[in-house]
């Protein structure tokens, strides 16, 4: 003896359908939300380098770096992901050095008046620096 089977109208999902239909919208929503929480955290909170290395040629003064120091500075600028600190600061570095001396001071960098100027009016453009 079979039982009748029952038939389902088109327009209503099978309970198996039902769940997995469920399944994907929770996780489309967990992907969204997780989504957005890392681009505010990327945005909002992680430093970008180059806003970090804006202070140290903004103002215009000499700075003595070693090698390393001189790398490290460059790399801020040359890593940060805003277009315009990114080109200001690396012609800023590269147009300042003065001088290569002795063994441990390996650059000397001063930034001409309109590079400076340049690269304060970024940093402050970036909210870096107050104006």
């Amino acid at each position: 003896m079979s039982h009748p089977q029952t038939t389902v109208p088109e327009w209503q999902m099978t309970p198996r359908a039902r769940k997995a239909f469920t399944v994907l919208i929770v996780s489309a929503v967990a992907v969204l939300l997780a989504g957005s929480a890392w681009m505010t955290y990327d945005f909002q909170f992680r430093q970008d380098s180059g806003l970090e290395a804006c202070g140290s040629l903004a103002g215009g003064s000499s700075v003595e770096l070693n090698e390393s120091e001189y790398r490290a500075l460059h790399g801020m600028f040359a890593r940060s992901s805003r277009p315009l600190l990114r080109e200001q600061g690396v012609r800023a570095i590269e147009a300042g050095v003065l001088t290569a001396r002795g063994p441990s001071l390996f650059a000397v960098l001063h930034p001409s008046n309109a590079e400076a100027a340049a690269l304060r009016s970024a940093c402050v453009a970036e909210g870096a620096l107050a104006d």
